[in-house]
């Protein structure tokens, strides 16, 4: 009788590899500081990504030239502060977005009918997560504020969580004409 192994467990060279590839980063950490308020230049400006589990937040990214991950358990963190960017809204009289953004339908689902990239913009998301030993400030994309905020919530970090919004720039109540 032949015994089974694991699916995976050795590689063959006619399964494709795909470890091979680079990860795609969404974060990016911008400012690292231990508990003497000293920034560790070699950490800052790296592109990573942020696991959000139950027990703590990884920070898993290409630190030094090599993955490494930077694990922060749910006991040590004191405080995790979302900063959603500044909306703008800039449409033109028949864009679809107008239209909709006219009728009341919100920003949010009204932003799908753009014609023009410009026509609505976040500025980039920035994550704070203060611990005992350091702080970490990590930014990403403007749109990813919401994802983020349910992300938290549901692993459990709603008292540690402090919520920031910049203001709303909607151009549609100046009349320029």
């Amino acid at each position: 009788m032949k015994e089974t192994l694991p699916r995976f467990a050795k590689s063959s060279k006619n399964i494709v590899n795909f470890s091979d590839k680079k990860p795609k980063y969404r974060f990016r950490l911008v400012d690292f500081k231990n508990k003497d308020y000293k920034t560790d230049l070699l950490l800052c400006q790296t592109q990573c990504n942020l696991e959000i589990l139950p027990k703590g937040v990884m920070i898993v990214g290409n630190f030094d030239g090599n993955d490494n991950i930077i694990p922060l358990l749910k006991d040590e963190i004191r405080s995790i502060s979302l900063i959603r960017g500044k909306e703008t809204i800039d449409t033109f009289c028949l864009s679809p977005m107008h239209i909709l953004l006219k009728l009341g339908i919100p920003s949010s689902i009204s932003r799908y009918f753009k014609v023009y990239p410009s026509e609505h913009k976040i500025t980039e998301t920035q994550v704070v997560i203060k611990c005992d030993e350091y702080q970490l400030k990590l930014i990403t994309s403007g749109n990813d504020y919401g994802k983020l905020l349910r992300i938290f919530k549901k692993a459990g970090y709603t008292d540690e969580l402090n919520l920031v919004q910049k203001p709303t720039l909607s151009l549609l109540n100046y009349n320029l004409y």
